[in-house]
């Protein structure tokens, strides 16, 4: 079988793109070049992705994809920030760049299968195939994976499945692998970590400056003034640093990117137990509703849940027990056990 490994330069998938070696499988490696092309002196991952291929002996390809990152991801995450979301681009980037327009490049070259480090499972049930966690719960990505299609997960493989990330070092290491203890990489590869990255990212891509609007009370009450509804997330304290003349600490409870306001109240109002979310991805039809978990963001851990479908393909999803700071344009996942059911964007 022929699989396209897609290497980044990091440790994850350089061990495994060795594992599939080791398994016998005609493997070759490529990088997704997603941001504007180099000048003769730049440098980037790919760099050491290919110094990492050269060592394995396997062939490697660079796809140079800026222009359909912008248009998918990057263009999503600046729109839905200005419309008074919290986007998760990874999870887009999965859809539509690691495991669309990369299968799609592999495809053209003659390759059967993809391979990613995720940490994730590919299963099988009934001759169906599904999308299961990893037992590594620390590492699991199932959550960022939740949107793929069918097809998308049949053509995947997930070397490291359960891998703990301590033992992915030490095979590196002992493969003499230069990337060994090379650190993870952030959550938003194209944003940096810095107080205030994410505006100033927006402003640059989009060309437009924060719109200035209104803090409102839950009344709809103006009291006080912001420099743009993309500095503030759902259940955010820290960083408003006002409690309006209230005598109590306010939190963010809403924002509404049409008004361009931001609503600040008591903390007990961020608790809910229902989550509605559009366009749930189903992957799983099977599951046993008694057995159903969810999450509305990824680091959390699963609690008890119902789900019910809506028709306009969306689904509600009902929690055993209220949880805090549910945030339009995060997603929430549903499993059933280990397999994930699918998930959608919350609205």
């Amino acid at each position: 079988m022929k699989i396209l490994v897609a290497m980044s330069g990091g440790v994850d998938s350089t061990v495994a793109a060795k594992m599939l070696i080791d398994k016998g499988y005609e493997v070759a490696g490529a990088y997704m070049r997603m941001c504007a092309p180099l000048t003769d002196s730049s440098h980037d991952d790919s760099f050491e992705a290919q110094k990492v291929a050269t060592e394995l002996g396997i062939p490697f390809y660079v796809f140079d994809v800026h222009e359909e990152f912008q248009k998918n991801v990057l263009d999503y995450f600046c729109e839905s920030y200005v419309k008074g979301k919290t986007p998760n681009p990874c999870i887009i980037c999965n859809q539509t760049m690691k495991f669309g327009v990369f299968l799609r490049e592999a495809r053209k070259l003659g390759y059967e299968k993809i391979a990613t480090g995720h940490y994730a499972k590919i299963c099988n049930e009934n001759g169906e195939t599904l999308l299961g966690r990893s037992a590594n719960r620390k590492k699991d990505q199932s959550y960022f994976l939740h949107g793929l299609t069918k097809e998308q997960i049949e053509s995947a493989i997930f070397p490291l499945e359960d891998a703990d990330k301590d033992e992915i070092r030490r095979i590196a290491a002992e493969c003499g692998f230069e990337n060994a203890e090379k650190k993870d990489s952030q959550d938003i590869c194209f944003v940096e970590s810095a107080p205030g990255a994410y505006v100033e990212f927006i402003e640059k891509h989009t060309g437009n400056s924060m719109t200035p609007g209104n803090f409102v009370d839950v009344e709809g009450n103006v009291i006080g003034k912001h420099e743009g509804i993309a500095r503030y997330t759902i259940g955010q304290r820290k960083g408003v640093n006002m409690s309006f003349g209230s005598g109590k600490p306010l939190y963010v409870i809403a924002k509404n990117g049409k008004e361009q306001t931001v609503v600040m109240g008591d903390n007990d109002l961020l608790f809910s137990d229902t989550v509605t979310v559009k366009k749930f991805n189903l992957l799983y039809k099977d599951y046993e509703k008694e057995n159903i978990t969810a999450k509305h963001r990824y680091g959390q851990v699963d609690v008890p849940a119902s789900l019910e479908f809506t028709e306009d393909g969306g689904a509600v999803i009902n929690f055993v027990s209220a949880q805090r700071a549910v945030t339009p344009g995060q997603f929430a996942v549903v499993y059933d056990g280990e397999i994930v059911v699918g998930g959608g964007e919350i609205v």
